[in-house]
């Protein structure tokens, strides 16, 4: 006979007793199955509920609860509990603060998704209520952020009419006249939620029983899913928790900022002016440097007998955007194979630009990724110009030479 779903009947219930259980299995884990219960069990995008069960003066943790296809609900133990003791009667209870936050959550679900419905004309596709984070993706590639705000000012306004909220269980003919804001998964036995006047959608979750009971309700955020959006939320303590957070950051950067909390986008604008002064200012002055770096060197290197002149630079400090422009005005001059490279700070590799001129017989592409299998590393690139990192110690002047 299936498990009797107390949490149905009172879905503030924390304590219960029961008789008659038996030790059980799913998967590997050791499981105690109760004729009646008040742990909810994991379903319908909502976590299990968690707690203790006290069997014969032993208490084990329910780490979580699974219902299986007979509609056993299993209570899943970290201690498997020996047949004797199952005789006893046990006391179960609830860990009360997951039941209330996982009440909270659930019900605004059914509320975003009324309102993105109605609002947003936008419906849902599918919810998940984590333990840190609740999700829902609805048929849409987009909403914009004021009908985001229309969405959320309803579902508070509701929040703020306290509305009761109440499990149905319609007879077909009565379920037949319901406005659903989706169709039942199951034919028999339904069970509608209904918060009074704004939404009725069949569930097998654990709700609050009034809307005030959930306090608040924010959007955190969407994003592009599967061809759809999703819609992150949080509510309740959760909603509080969010806010808390995000008001120390944006402190935070006010005191970095000397200014207060609503004039930070400003500052931030005058910060972003200042360093893009400053970027282009290091711009033309590293074109400056670049220039006479190169006019020294190839003043250094004249052209080689060959018709090839190899020349290497190695550069301390340098990052990656400066061994590019200087390796292509070194090749500048048709004869030159610039060998330009620079430690990594954090690694110790040596990253390395190779660029030739264009009369020069060198394919960059080829010696680099040569180089790097033999001495270690990774790179490649075209005949004209390549790039990569080589390894600790490589000495960049001597394997350049050996490739002439």
């Amino acid at each position: 006979m299936a498990t009797e779903k107390l949490y149905w009947q009172d879905p503030f219930l924390a304590t219960f007793e029961a008789e008659g259980a038996r030790s059980g299995k799913l998967g590997e884990r050791s499981s105690i199955v109760l004729p009646r219960t008040a742990f909810y069990p994991e379903g319908g995008g909502q976590l299990a509920d968690t707690g203790i069960l006290t069997v014969g003066g032993q208490s084990v943790r329910v780490t979580d609860a699974q219902i299986d296809e007979a509609g056993d609900i299993h209570h899943l133990v970290d201690e498997p509990v020996s047949f004797e003791v199952l005789e006893a009667p046990v006391r179960g209870s609830v860990d009360t603060v997951r039941r209330r936050d996982h009440m909270a959550q659930h019900t605004a679900q059914h509320m975003l998704s009324r309102a993105l419905a109605d609002v947003a004309r936008a419906d849902t596709v599918s919810a998940r209520l984590g333990a840190t984070s609740c999700t829902i993706d609805v048929d849409s590639r987009a909403v914009s952020d004021g009908t985001l705000a229309e969405v959320e000012d309803l579902v508070n306004a509701v929040i703020r009419d306290d509305l009761p909220v109440r499990a149905l269980y319609p007879d077909a003919a009565e379920l037949a006249t319901m406005k659903l804001r989706r169709t039942p998964k199951v034919t028999s036995g339904v069970r509608i939620i209904d918060i009074e006047g704004f939404d009725l959608t069949p569930c097998g979750g654990t709700h609050c029983t009034r809307t005030g009971q959930i306090g608040s309700v924010s959007i955190s955020g969407t994003e592009g899913y599967k061809g759809k959006l999703r819609v992150s939320f949080h509510a309740a303590g959760r909603a509080l928790v969010d806010a808390r957070s995000k008001k120390a950051v944006l402190g935070a950067l006010a005191a970095e900022l000397t200014c207060g909390p609503l004039d930070v986008p400003a500052a931030l604008n005058k910060v972003r002016g200042e360093l893009k002064s400053k970027l282009d200012a290091l711009s033309t002055l590293r074109g400056e440097l670049v220039e006479l770096l190169a006019e020294r060197t190839l003043a250094a290197h004249p052209v080689a007998a060959g018709g090839t002149t190899r020349i290497v630079v190695v550069r301390p400090k340098d990052d990656l955007a400066m061994l590019r422009t200087l390796a292509g005005r070194l090749a500048a001059r048709a004869d030159v194979v610039a060998f330009c490279a620079s430690p990594d700070a954090d690694t110790g590799e040596q990253l390395v630009v190779v660029q030739r001129g264009e009369s020069a017989a060198f394919d960059a592409g080829a010696w680099l990724k040569a180089t790097a299998q033999k001495h270690g590393g990774r790179g490649g690139g075209r005949a004209e110009r390549a790039e990569g990192r080589l390894s600790r110690g490589v000495d960049l002047a001597e394997v350049a030479r050996q490739s002439e």
